[in-house]
């Protein structure tokens, strides 16, 4: 059976294999042919959390066909190596990338090991806080594979064990957010400093505090996702947000530190960072920043903190209707920027929720009359955020000061263009979170990106809605894959999930 592992310490890995299996009704390791069901529940909570928070981004393949391929390619952050080019800037279908996450997720053991975390810790005061930050995570994975696929395995997903569901309901996306809302109330009630400590915790090393604010940060970015469809729970949500306290700088940012190790080292710790091992490919790094990304950026510092000039010290990006080869520059690809070496380190950190996400999703939310606010403070707060916010990435060297402060002063909302200008802005804090600026770029339709018209686009250059759900699913979970489908037009990736009504 294959399988997508996660890297772990090595005392780990044995036991989270346990928990691996390849598609959402393929749970024999949870029937009652296992002879050891002990096994399962012997598992220290902490190094399931560990493993969940490293797999969020330090898995090469879903970070390649999801994240670059799909993510990056699509919302023309980045193009230029085949299947990058060739699958995201032309929209063209793939399979096996377009069920990427899906497989890594349900198949790879995210799913079952948040699931058994949380029904372990159910109830046990000395696990409290440990059950509410897996709840905090299974919003953070469960968010990202509904806004992918839409309506996906949710309540009844990873429960072959516990409740021997071996073919679990496909719920609706609408279902899914209302839950994801109580699941990060139980997590705001449980999290109490000075009780049980949060242990094998990589994103914020079992702070309290900062936890409350990164669940009432993904509570924003949730609230805003559905603003469109239910303004009335998301205006309550956002209050519900700020209330209970949201980041307020970049040392609040939820980020993944990872490791230098390369891609699939077995006993690694936090895991090479899977992006940066999509970049590097099987080589050099073949990606380039698109015209739409590097026009965007103008005079923005962040064109120097993301990449290098050409031999003649200009900026160029590549069309996304382009291959490399047939860029019209001179030199073809020596014509055009290169990314800086540290953002595809190994040890790069992945930016998974940021305090620049949050202004800016504020200054569109106070624009639009869902919540009270400066709306030009907020913008600015976050464009200032959204440069600094790279500085882990190396250290403050990178950051021109003075060029930060000159940038932010001309930033100034134009009337009849606020929220094209407020997107703009959210799709370029989310550089290299391809598939959180996919979504967003779904909810708000911008920024505006060049049209495709290259001939080997699938969709006839209309951008996509969703991914398919994987071709496995409808044999090894038929009838429910058959009805959730069907509502997306016999599993057409141009049909639209159920926030985006645009």
């Amino acid at each position: 059976m294959k399988k997508h592992i996660i890297q772990l310490p090595k005392y780990a890995l044995g036991a989270i294999l346990l928990l691996t299996t390849i598609n959402c009704a393929d749970d024999e390791l949870f029937s009652d042919t296992n002879t050891n069901p002990e096994a399962f529940v012997s598992i220290d909570p902490a190094i399931q959390i560990t493993g969940v928070e490293a797999g969020l981004s330090g898995a090469w393949f879903e970070q390649w066909r999801a994240n670059l391929i799909y993510g990056e390619g699509l919302i023309q952050h980045l193009a230029g190596s085949w299947p990058t080019t060739t699958f995201g800037s032309f929209y063209a279908a793939n399979a096996e990338y377009q069920s990427a996450l899906w497989t890594s997720n349900y198949g790879g053991g995210i799913v079952r090991n948040l699931v058994d975390v949380l029904e372990k810790t159910n109830g046990k005061a000395e696990y409290s806080n440990q059950n509410a930050v897996a709840k905090v995570l299974k919003v953070m994975v469960f968010q990202r594979l509904t806004d992918l696929y839409g309506d996906v395995p949710y309540s009844e997903a990873g429960l072959g064990y516990y409740q021997k569901i071996f073919y679990p309901k496909y719920d609706n996306q609408k279902d899914i957010y209302t839950n994801f809302f109580k699941l990060l109330d139980e997590a705001q009630a449980q999290m109490q400093s000075g009780t049980d400590p949060i242990k094998g915790d990589l994103f914020y090393a079992g702070d309290v505090v900062k936890w409350k604010k990164m669940i009432n940060s993904l509570r924003l970015r949730c609230a805003m996702r559905i603003s469109k469809v239910d303004a009335v729970l998301a205006k309550e949500q956002i209050q519900k947000a700020v209330t209970n306290g949201i980041f307020i700088s970049n040392e609040d940012n939820c980020y993944m530190k990872h490791d230098s190790s390369p891609r699939e080292t077995t006993g690694a710790l936090n895991n090479g960072n899977g992006m940066s091992h999509a970049l590097k490919g099987p080589g050099s790094v073949q990606e380039r920043p698109t015209n739409t990304l590097i026009s965007a950026l103008e005079n923005d510092p962040r064109k120097k903190i993301w990449f290098l000039p050409n031999a003649t010290g200009n900026y160029v990006g590549l069309n996304p209707n382009n291959t490399r080869s047939n860029h019209p520059g001179p030199g073809a690809d020596a014509d055009l920027s290169t990314l800086q070496p540290y953002l595809y380190e190994n040890s790069a950190p992945y930016l998974h929720l940021t305090y620049s996400e949050m202004m800016l999703l504020l200054a569109e939310a106070s624009f639009k009359g869902l919540y009270t606010g400066d709306t030009q403070d907020y913008y600015k707060k976050g464009i200032e955020a959204g440069i600094r916010q790279w500085s882990i990435f190396k250290d403050a060297s990178i950051i021109d000061n003075n060029a930060v402060t000159a940038f932010v002063a001309t930033k100034t909302l134009t009337p009849g263009k606020e929220i094209e200008e407020i997107a703009t802005q959210q799709w370029l804090t989310l550089f290299l979170n391809g598939m959180e600026a996919y979504s967003n770029y779904r909810r708000t339709n911008f920024p505006i990106l060049v049209p495709i018209t290259n001939n080997n686009s699938s969709t006839g250059g209309v951008i996509p809605k969703r991914m398919p759900y994987p071709v496995e699913e409808s044999t090894s979970n038929k009838e429910n894959f058959l009805a959730a489908s069907a509502k997306y037009n016999n599993n057409n990736w141009l049909s639209k999930v159920w926030w985006d009504v645009d």
